[in-house]
């Protein structure tokens, strides 16, 4: 491992991920739940991401916002140079990618504070990190306590993410020997990780004493074959990965006068729905906020926090709060038919009653109304606020819903523009899942097939059945893949594939293309 990577993996690119707790739309909208004024982003505001890996969020985030202006830091320049190109083939130009440890980017804000200019002048409206806190060395952390101190304006918010204590305490001798099985035979690191897995995994059956006296290490480690690889190797081969507890984060990020808000994982905030009700009077006798939040782990084994933070948190009165709650507005992101009155929290599943959630659902899947004007649907009368904007909240928790953004016709432009160029990477690359959805200002997950019909749309297939069953079945082909008969045997050859996506595609784009329509993926 070369010391430019301070113990952190870099010989395999990471994956192009999208995570919606990044989208300014989202962020602001959880901070409003919990009562905290978020940054406005209806008008021009800065964002960085520190971390940004292939920077797909970034320039879906980029390409959705046009009022903003992103800026996207990675040691990585395989990451960068990727970043780039596509941001080049979409003509973004309001993103910027540049190639900088946080060390670096740290003593660049410095200096440029000193002088009153440069990158970091006016400050960033929100800075984020996913998946980086947790596996970077102490050293580097401190480094980004840093740049948010110099760079974060006042109001300004903070989301980052990490693995976290208690859930990973007993999980944590699994990545110790993954890494020294690794340290002990040097090649590239999928290839160090594989064997490292092989030999856990007769490690377990040889009745190794820790597998038996942790199930959920064994458990785990069943889990961890099924994964990507490139998603493993950045998660496990890392020489500074550690869990962190929510307390240490929250003393670091002080210095940084910042003050924690709320999860991003909107039923974390909701304690009837995430802590069992024997342990939620211990919680109410605590008065120690942060202490509160150590509890709330304890209680759910938490193994991964997604914390938003506010430099000067505003905490908005209930009224004020509930105002600008009304004015947002909503869709499904999913077929009518996908969404229903139980949505899994926690603690299992919560069914809400039809009188409630059906009509809500109806007026979501018809167009995109505000809370104010579902609030005043026929029948939902005898429902409180509250209950309204929690059910809509789950709805967004589940991924069935979003709230949206400002959308303008340079947005769609742009999003049209990244959508395409993503659109052709997709007929050569089957490990791109995510398009731009510029009126939820946010990146849309697909399956292989739903993808491959959208790629079609994209350049220029007909919404037809069989023209995209036909385009899809010739790109599965040449990927390797198969496609599932009625009796789920594999159909190779393709006109078989051909014929048997059309079927399914017959039934599936009736369902699909008004809600891939209504989001402006095409």
């Amino acid at each position: 491992m070369s010391a430019w990577t301070d113990g952190y993996n870099a010989d395999i690119a990471y994956t192009h991920g999208v995570y919606r707790e990044l989208s300014p739309g989202y962020l602001a909208y959880v901070s409003l739940l919990n009562g905290v004024r978020p940054p406005r982003i209806d008008r021009p505001f800065r964002y960085c991401e520190l971390g940004c890996g292939q920077g797909m969020t970034l320039n879906l985030l980029a390409a959705t916002h046009p009022q903003g202006q992103f800026v996207g830091i990675d040691f990585n320049p395989l990451h960068i140079a990727g970043a780039q190109r596509l941001a080049e083939e979409a003509g973004l130009t309001n993103v910027t990618f540049r190639e900088r440890s946080f060390q670096d980017f740290a003593a660049e804000a410095a200096r440029a504070g000193k002088a009153g200019a440069g990158e970091t002048d006016g400050g960033f409206d929100i800075i984020v990190l996913h998946g980086i806190y947790s596996w970077v060395s102490p050293e580097n952390r401190r480094a980004v306590v840093d740049i948010l101190e110099r760079t974060l304006k006042p109001g300004g918010m903070v989301y980052v993410s990490y693995n976290c204590l208690p859930g990973w305490a007993p999980l944590m001798p699994l990545q110790r020997l993954i890494l020294a099985h690794a340290a002990a035979n040097p090649a590239r690191s999928e290839r160090q990780l594989d064997a490292a897995l092989s030999f856990l995994d007769q490690m377990n059956k040889a009745g190794a004493g820790y597998f038996a006296a942790n199930p959920s290490a064994g458990q785990h480690l069943a889990t961890l074959m099924t994964q990507d690889r490139r998603y493993l190797v950045h998660e496990y081969l890392n020489a500074h990965w550690e869990p962190l507890a929510h307390a240490q984060v929250a003393k670091d990020l002080e210095r940084a006068k910042l003050g924690y808000v709320c999860s991003a994982t909107i039923p974390q905030n909701i304690d009837e729905l995430s802590v069992r009700p024997e342990l939620r009077g211990i919680l109410a006798e605590t008065a120690d906020p942060t202490l509160v939040e150590t509890l709330r782990d304890f209680a759910k084994n938490q193994v991964f926090r997604r914390d938003v933070f506010v430099r000067g948190p505003e905490h908005l009165a209930p009224r004020e709060a509930e105002s600008e709650l009304r004015r947002l507005r909503f869709t499904l992101t999913v077929p009518r038919e996908s969404a229903g009155l139980a949505i899994p929290v926690p603690l299992g599943e919560l069914r809400h009653a039809p009188d409630l959630g059906l009509p809500i659902l109806d007026a979501l899947a018809a167009g995109t109304p505000s809370l104010a004007e579902i609030a005043a649907l026929p029948g939902l009368e005898r429902h409180d606020f509250g209950t309204i904007s929690r059910f809509v909240a789950l709805l967004v928790a589940a991924n069935h819903a979003h709230p949206l953004v400002p959308v303008s016709q340079e947005s769609r432009a742009a999003t049209g523009r990244l959508n395409q160029a993503i659109a052709h990477r997709i007929q050569i690359d089957e490990l791109l899942f995510y398009l731009a959805a510029p009126v939820v200002g946010a990146g849309v997950a697909t399956d292989i097939l739903d993808r491959l019909v959208l790629a079609g749309l994209l350049t220029g297939q007909p919404a037809d059945p069989e023209a995209l069953g036909d385009f899809a079945a010739r790109l599965l082909h040449g990927f390797g893949r198969s496609v599932l008969a009625e009796d789920q045997s594999p159909i190779t050859d393709p006109e078989g594939m051909r014929d048997r996506l059309a079927v399914t595609l017959a039934e599936a784009l009736p369902r699909k293309l008004p809600v891939w329509q209504r989001l402006g993926l095409f």
